[in-house]
């Protein structure tokens, strides 16, 4: 049951002691590493607060479509987006004094995830996401191109927005996978927190299957077994010591190997 409900100044709209009073005011944008449990994510929130969903950005630019902020910005949404450090996309949150959770996982994990999104994007849609030779190499050689290609992204990609919320440019909360993992209540409560939205909820257990929530496993430690020692040591000494240090991705097999 909902107890109460502010908007992003912290202002009570309705509580659960007037049936039907209730109206969606706030809206909730997430800011997602690829691979981190994001759909997962989006549709818990989305029925702990009874919102819909929507993208505020293109999904092939991760560039903001302002029209759609607008309209996010109204009220009523929960928005998840892989939204790229642009200036641009920089300007737009400033702008429209947005803030953003940034959801992030261990880039080696999500690298191995990505590549099994890939095949399974392949097998069951036909969906071609990585030049047409790619689907014919083996797990590892799959592993060894999204290294040398994909992964630098990655971390570029990441870094940039850790950056960013440290210099408080715009409000960001950084969540990890990890968090999800280990204490799931707590880790939707911290988000309702940063969005000054107080309310009592219950887990929603969505299903965690591919079909309903893009779910497949949240082990940290499966790309230890399935990464070649080599891979492990190229894909660990592509982190900045920074982001090891401070996310605990400086797993000490590996920076010893690196």
């Amino acid at each position: 049951m909902r107890e109460s409900f502010l908007n992003t100044r912290g202002m009570i709209l309705a509580d659960s002691s007037s049936p039907g009073a209730y109206k969606p005011a706030v809206s909730v944008l997430l800011t997602t590493m690829p691979k981190s449990g994001s759909i997962y994510v989006t549709k818990t929130l989305a029925q702990i607060l009874d919102l819909k969903t929507m993208y505020i950005a293109n999904p092939a630019t991760g560039l903001i479509n302002e029209e759609d902020a607008l309209t996010f910005c109204a009220g009523g949404y929960v928005s998840q987006n892989h939204l790229v450090p642009s200036p641009e996309n920089l300007q737009t949150l400033q702008q429209l004094k947005l803030k953003t959770v940034l959801h992030l996982r261990d880039p080696r994990q999500a690298l191995l995830s990505w590549v099994h999104h890939l095949d399974w994007k392949y097998r069951t849609e036909g969906l071609i996401l990585c030049q047409p030779a790619y689907y014919e190499f083996s797990l590892p050689s799959k592993i060894d191109w999204q290294i040398e290609n994909y992964f630098p992204k990655l971390i570029s990609w990441t870094q940039r927005w850790v950056e960013i919320a440290d210099e408080g440019v715009i409000p960001i909360l950084i969540t990890h996978q990890d968090d999800l993992r280990c204490n799931e209540w707590e880790f939707f409560d911290r988000i309702l927190a940063f969005n000054q939205i107080q309310l009592r909820f219950k887990l929603p257990n969505l299903p965690r299957t591919l079909d309903a929530t893009h779910f497949r496993k949240a082990d940290p430690e499966e790309w230890k077994l399935t990464f070649s020692s080599k891979q492990a040591t190229r894909a660990t000494r592509g982190i900045p010591e920074s982001l090891q240090k401070r996310f605990c991705w400086d797993d000490e097999r590996f920076r010893a190997a690196a």
